[in-house]
């Protein structure tokens, strides 16, 4: 399945996280930022995010871009919507509606496999990654800091280095772009987070839309 676009970016989940190391210029500390950022996201119970995905391909030169929406509640509950492909997991069952294939699979929920980038992004900041600050920037009246992250010597990571930035005051993270061992970048722009929304009932369930296959990969 075209899962370059499709966002799922399982084995990315757990990257931001780190021992950081203190920024060595910049007088803010990456962890005390990281840890201001993390404790933010576990005090709420839901999360949506609006943002953009895209992916610049270093061989051929080419960019794609989606728009998606993420919608959470704890780590373990997600639903992300984007124009092709519609992924949920309710914490038990998983989901994955591929539109341009009209097809649904459903899977027993399986952490490892299943997760998406920013949701495990968000909640998972604390063991993988060493980081520093490298910048200090003002955007639209706000001051952000600029982390780069470099992969713990021991972790097998299928990336290079990870720049995150984050506003200042509100913790909140508004772009990250991460690299790969060919030079290909994959940026997310987030347009817009909202902590606590009111989520509806049938948000991490999923019911197949008439005449999709369904797949049951749990039979």
């Amino acid at each position: 399945m075209k899962f370059r676009k499709d966002l799922v970016l399982k084995t990315m989940v757990v990257m931001l996280t780190g021992a950081f190391l203190p920024g060595l210029i910049y007088g803010a500390d990456a962890d005390n930022i990281i840890e201001k950022v993390q404790k933010k996201v576990r005090s709420t119970k839901t999360i949506r995010i609006q943002f953009k995905e895209i992916a610049r391909y270093q061989l051929t030169g080419t960019v794609s871009e989606v728009d998606a929406v993420l919608q959470m509640e704890g780590k373990d509950k997600f639903r992300l919507e984007s124009e092709d492909q519609v992924l949920v997991n309710d914490g038990n069952t998983f989901w994955r509606y591929n539109k341009l294939d009209n097809q649904v699979l459903v899977d027993y929920a399986k952490k490892e496999e299943q997760e998406v980038f920013l949701n495990s992004f968000l909640y998972q900041i604390k063991e993988h990654y060493y980081g520093q600050v490298v910048e200090e920037i003002k955007e639209g009246g706000k001051k952000k800091h600029v982390l780069k992250l470099t992969p713990n010597p021991s972790e097998q990571s299928m990336f290079t280095a990870i720049k995150v930035w984050v506003v200042d005051g509100t913790w909140e993270i508004d772009r990250i772009i991460y690299t790969d061992y060919n030079d290909n970048e994959t940026e997310y722009r987030i347009a817009k987070i909202e902590f606590n929304p009111v989520l509806a009932s049938t948000t991490f369930t999923f019911s197949p839309p008439e005449g999709v296959q369904v797949v049951d990969l749990r039979l």
